[in-house]
Order: structure tokens, then C-alpha cells, then sequence
């Protein structure tokens, strides 16, 4: 969908969605519920939600994936609200990935989000990948799926540029990640301008890098509040990609140390010296940072639950506003 500026220059409308992680908090205490998170996306005027089903019970789906009845609930729950949908799944595996694909065409969603999960080497990693995934794509087109491959945080946007590249396959693309390659020493700039020709989805989040003893971690915060340069990445979006949406992702509540999967063949060099110090982790959620849930009593998760509602309200209106902008 295409509309003008004000010069009378074309530019494409993109509508905003939010992928489900965005919940974890109200999901570990214990109030999340799928119909509810459809209602609420739908009365702050969201256009979708990408369901991340990893975990029991289907996670954020809500309900166990071979449960038909509750699919059939959840499509219908979709439609009625005028919902797009997505599933964010995992790893490559030929077996799995049929699972979700099958799983994507029952609920309607037309992508589904996957990993590449590092494992013995870089080589290694993407042969693999690559032997999987083309067992997987003729059901994704049979189906009219496509596969979105997130540079996660166990492997580069140059990294996994290559895995398309070599795959190169219409059904193929990418979950452009904002924020995972700060984890491999990465500029997120930069990684948004090597995957967006390929983006079929998005995760806009924003990450904090901070110190705690020797550790540097990569911290989720509310949009605007970290070190992604979001004003800059989202042009670039609406630039090179083909898209015409993006879907937020809060990571609040959530951080992960800093090459978290102990890659020996990538280097940090001075990456992330002039973080902030902080002497624990009781002086990060001072300052609003939270390393985990870890820890949390049930009216703390409640509490985080009901100011992580509030503050996606303050990231679909900043994330609108930089639209407006680009």
C-alpha cells in the first residue's frame, strides 16, 4: 500500500503489529491470555501479532498447537478483529518445521519465524541450515508460508545474508532483528541495511548495553530508551525492504550476556567499554532494568505485567511518530 507526501513523492504505508514476546512479563505472572492480548492489540489499532509458540502449552499461542479446537478458536478470535497473524517457532529441523508451517496454515498466518541456532561452527551452521530448509520450502510455497530466518542472537546479519544468499529461494527470508546484533559485537544500523531487501518480518526493539562486573549484557528496554538508533533503522526499512508493516517486540524483562553462545571466532575488541557500571542486579532495576524474571514474587510480575501494558502503549505511539517522520 502506497500513499504521497507532501512533495507528492510516493511513499509506502506500514502498518504495525507486535509480536507476542512482548507478553513474557504478564505470561510469567500468570494473566496472560491470548484472547485478551488479541483485544488489546486490536484497541491500541495494531494490525497483527506474530505468536510465539516455543514452550509449553504453546506459549503465547495459549493453548497446546494440536489442539484444533482451540486454532480454530484463535483464527476465528483473528478475523473477528481483522488481525494479521505470524508464528515465531524454532530451529530448522525438516520434522519441526513442517509442524509449524502446517500450524501457520491452520491459523492463517502467512510467515512463519524461525531460527538458525549456531552449532559446532560457522560452516557447519549453515550447511546444516541450508540441507534443512530446502527440504522445508516447496511444502512453505505449497502452503504460501514464508520462512523468516531472525538474526538471533547466536549469529551475524552478514551471517545470515550468506545463508540466503546461498538458499536464495522466493519463500526464503528474513526476521530483521533490531537489536540481537548488538549481542555479537554488531552495529544494528548496519545489519538493518543488509537484511531489509530480504526482511519478510521484523522485530523492532530497543536494547541497553550495561555492565555488571565483568559482564557487559544487552538489556531490553521500551523503545527510545536504549542504544538502537530506531529513528535511523525504520527509514531504512521503509527504504529497502518490500514491506508493509513491521511488528514491535518490548524485550523488556529480558537480557542476555553479551556472545552469550561463547563464539570463539568473533571478537569484541572494545565493543561496549563505555557501557554503564552498575555494582548489581538490584542497582540495574533501580534505574527501570531488568536482567530476568528470575526472583520475582507474583505481585512484583503483576506489577512489572501493568507498567510493560503501559509502556507498549508509549512504543506504538513512538514508533508512529517516527513513521510519520521517515
Amino acid at each position: 500500500m502506497t500513499g504521497r507526501a507532501g512533495d507528492g513523492s510516493v511513499v509506502r504505508i506500514m502498518t504495525i503489529g507486535i509480536d507476542s514476546f512482548s507478553y513474557q512479563i504478564s505470561l510469567a505472572a500468570g494473566t496472560y491470555d491470548v484472547f485478551r492480548a488479541l483485544d488489546s492489540i486490536a484497541a491500541l489499532e495494531l494490525s497483527g501479532i506474530q505468536l510465539n509458540i516455543n514452550g509449553p502449552n504453546g506459549r503465547f499461542l495459549g493453548g497446546d498447537p494440536s489442539d484444533a479446537a482451540h486454532l480454530r478458536a484463535v483464527r476465528t478470535a483473528l478475523e473477528e478483529r481483522g488481525l494479521f497473524a505470524e508464528i515465531g517457532g524454532a530451529r530448522t529441523q525438516p520434522e519441526a518445521v513442517e509442524r509449524q508451517l502446517r500450524l501457520c496454515a491452520e491459523i492463517g498466518a502467512g510467515v512463519l519465524r524461525t531460527l538458525l541456532v549456531f552449532e559446532g561452527s560457522l560452516k557447519e551452521t549453515l550447511e546444516r541450515s541450508r540441507r534443512d530448509l530446502e527440504q522445508s520450502l516447496p511444502l512453505a510455497a505449497e502452503l504460501g508460508v514464508r520462512i523468516a530466518l531472525e538474526n538471533h542472537e547466536d549469529v551475524t546479519a552478514t551471517e545470515l545474508l550468506t545463508c540466503l544468499e546461498q538458499i536464495n529461494d522466493p519463500w526464503l527470508g528474513a526476521c530483521l532483528d533490531t537489536g540481537n546484533d548488538l549481542s555479537l559485537y554488531g552495529d544494528p544500523v548496519e545489519s538493518a541495511r543488509l537484511l531489509a531487501p530480504w526482511a519478510a518480518t521484523t522485530h523492532i526493539k530497543d536494547q541497553k548495553l550495561v555492565r555488571l562486573g565483568e559482564t557487559i549484557y544487552s538489556v531490553g528496554v521500551p523503545l527510545g530508551e536504549g542504544d538502537i538508533d530506531l529513528a535511523a533503522i525504520l527509514p531504512v526499512i521503509r527504504r529497502e525492504s518490500r514491506l508493509d508493516r513491521i511488528l514491535i517486540q518490548d524485550t523488556t524483562g529480558y537480557a542476555a550476556p553479551l556472545n552469550r553462545f561463547e563464539r570463539t571466532d568473533v571478537e569484541r575488541g572494545v565493543f561496549g567499554e563505555e557501557a554503564p557500571a552498575y555494582e548489581s542486579p538490584e542497582a540495574l532495576r533501580r534505574d527501570g532494568l531488568l536482567l530476568s524474571l528470575d526472583g520475582l514474587g507474583t505481585s512484583e510480575l503483576r506489577a512489572h505485567a501493568a507498567a510493560k501494558e503501559q509502556a507498549i502503549e508509549r512504543d506504538v505511539a513512538r514508533v508512529k511518530s517516527w513513521l510519520e517522520q521517515t
